[in-house]
């Protein structure tokens, strides 16, 4: 396909999205077996934005915030007997800027989040027709950095898809031992889409319940696929 028509029709600005005091929100409740750290960008969490026609606190588009796929993941981690707690940053900035004295300031309190392991699922607002070189390296850097850490690493392609990136997405999970999981396919379906429940099309393109759910149901396989829980209620992550 080459590259989504959505790219043309999201009008969501990559700025704003998020007031800075709220860009990093860490979530922890009771007994923690397993530490995620979600790194996104209006897919994972947009603040209300009425001038968009959109009210709610989530992953945009999602009818709720229990339907996003953070919360859908988490929801079916619990239920497989593994109790997570949870980092959500929405680094739309630094994905749109490349600046990486960010990660040192702005995400510092995310990156410093004593993940077991991290998703990163960013690139829909990267400059990738005239910046990809420098958004490509970016990516990778803050992939190794994480990896260094000891965190599990799983990257998804983009759900508006993007093939010279997806690509390398994908390449450099196969290359860093990474997880990959594939949603661009997502993205061309109508169907995963909140296609009809917004009057804006820009945020009508961001995946709708159905879309949140299956992207959440990769990850929950992947990270299944890598599990090593030890014995216990709640279970105590260990990456295998």
């Amino acid at each position: 396909m080459g590259v989504s028509k959505d790219y043309s029709l999201n009008s969501v600005p990559a700025t704003g999205q998020i007031s800075d005091a709220e860009s990093v929100t860490i979530c922890e409740d009771g007994n923690v077996g397993l530490r995620i750290l979600f790194l996104g960008n209006s897919i994972t969490r947009h603040a209300p934005a009425p001038e968009l026609g959109w009210y709610g606190d989530s992953g945009m588009a999602a009818s709720a915030r229990r339907n996003d796929y953070v919360h859908r993941l988490i929801d079916m981690l619990n239920d497989a007997g593994i109790g997570c707690g949870y980092c959500i940053a929405n680094l739309s900035e630094w994905e749109r800027s490349c600046d990486m004295s960010l990660l040192r300031s702005k995400y510092k309190s995310a990156l410093e989040y004593p993940a077991d392991i991290v998703v990163i699922r960013l690139g829909e607002n990267a400059r990738l027709s005239d910046g990809i070189e420098q958004f490509e390296k970016s990516y990778a850097y803050l992939a190794c950095e994480l990896a260094a850490k000891g965190m599990m690493v799983i990257c998804t392609d983009l759900f508006w898809e993007n093939t010279t990136f997806d690509g390398f997405i994908k390449k450099l999970a196969e290359e860093n031992n990474y997880g990959f999981v594939e949603i661009h396919d997502l993205g061309n379906d109508e169907a995963m889409k909140a296609v009809g429940r917004f009057e804006n099309v820009g945020v009508a393109v961001h995946p709708g319940d159905r879309g949140m759910e299956q992207i959440a149901r990769r990850l929950f396989e992947s990270i299944m696929q890598n599990r090593c829980i030890e014995a216990g209620n709640k279970g105590k992550w260990r990456n295998a």
